[in-house]
């Protein structure tokens, strides 16, 4: 497995890639979950990529396989998940032939995650100020504390935090939500990291300071040309900042395009149930859409057919039997037995 809770050398030297080129990929992913004595397919044939400059979000609904993903990439999957088959590239580099003192020196440094719950995430005993500061401190051995604090100090102004002096010193209690939530960014981006992996980074947050979150992503983005992997279970920030999505069902993805494309004309029939449970101002005397039934558990989950069958208003009876695989359809990718064209994953 990936992540092991066990002692780390975090003096272990530089690694050596041969291939410089930047991007992420991540090939034919396939997690699996132990449960009452059972392996279960959480994750299946999972494929993208990553450029510098984009941002790509994973939508879908809680269950479907979104921070899985994410904890895949970064290496932080639960004890009983494992990676079956596939792999994840970094610059070329395939982070699950690294070592433990490697995966160190890439975790932090090359990849950073902003976590969902940033009262959780930050250490509740140290001052932020000092977090932020030692995040880059574990990757940059030569620093001082001085170096550590003037870096941190101009990260804190950089997200847009106000008096950083004094906040430098004070603790995630002290803090209000969107406070954490810069002070956490801050933390990802320290040590310029070349993927940045956010996980609902404005679930918690009000409205006002969510689009502040969300510009600063963007510029942040821009600025320093880094890769960012957005997850969320929200349309609209997706619409908002994304260049490409990516919409995930029972551990799948089965549909990916160009944002404005996905979101104009889906193809997908979930993707269509996604949009159609927006609520639309015009239509305000009218039910508002559901998707109908709910997201499968593992353990119900069919080896078998489409995923999406059961709650599928689409649905054909090839569904039941095949699963077809991801195919170009247009201008995106789909997985639909409706456009031709089935497999068996």
């Amino acid at each position: 497995m990936f992540w092991k809770k066990k002692k780390q050398n975090l003096d272990a030297p530089k690694l050596k890639i041969e291939n410089q080129e930047k991007n992420l990929k991540v090939k034919n992913l396939t997690v699996t979950i132990h449960s009452r004595g059972k392996d279960y397919k959480a994750l299946s044939n999972v494929e993208f990529e990553i450029h510098p400059g984009q941002i790509v979000g994973l939508v879908g609904e809680s269950g479907c396989g979104k921070s899985l993903t994410s904890l895949s990439v970064i290496g932080l999957l639960p004890s009983a998940a494992k990676i079956e088959k596939g792999q994840i590239l970094l610059n070329g580099q395939d982070l699950y032939s690294l070592n433990e003192e490697q995966r160190c020196t890439f975790r932090g440094a090359k990849i950073s995650m902003i976590f969902q719950d940033p009262m959780s995430a930050l250490n509740p005993l140290m001052a932020v100020g000092k977090q932020i500061s030692e995040s880059y401190r574990i990757h940059h051995k030569m620093a001082g504390k001085k170096e550590a604090e003037e870096k941190a100090l101009a990260m804190m102004e950089k997200v847009g935090l106000s008096r950083v002096k004094e906040l430098y010193k004070e603790y995630p209690h002290q803090l209000s939500g969107g406070m954490k939530q810069r002070v956490m960014i801050a933390m990802a981006l320290i040590n310029k990291p070349d993927l940045i992996i956010a996980d609902e980074p404005t679930t918690a947050l009000d409205v006002t300071i969510q689009a502040q979150i969300l510009d600063l992503l963007k510029e942040l983005n821009e600025e320093s040309d880094s890769m960012i992997l957005l997850i969320s279970h929200d349309l609209g920030v997706i619409r908002e900042v994304c260049d490409q999505v990516m919409v995930m069902y029972g551990g799948k993805i089965v549909e990916h395009g160009d944002t404005k494309k996905v979101l104009q004309e889906p193809m997908h029939p979930y993707t269509k149930g996604l949009l159609s449970s927006v609520p639309d101002p015009e239509k305000k005397d009218e039910p508002i859409f559901c998707v109908p039934g709910f997201v499968e558990s593992l353990e119900q989950r069919k080896e078998e057919g489409c995923p999406f069958t059961g709650r599928c208003i689409e649905v054909k009876e090839e569904c039941k039997k095949h699963c077809p695989e991801l195919k170009r359809i247009k201008d995106r990718q789909v997985r639909c037995n409706l456009y031709g064209g089935t497999g068996n994953e």
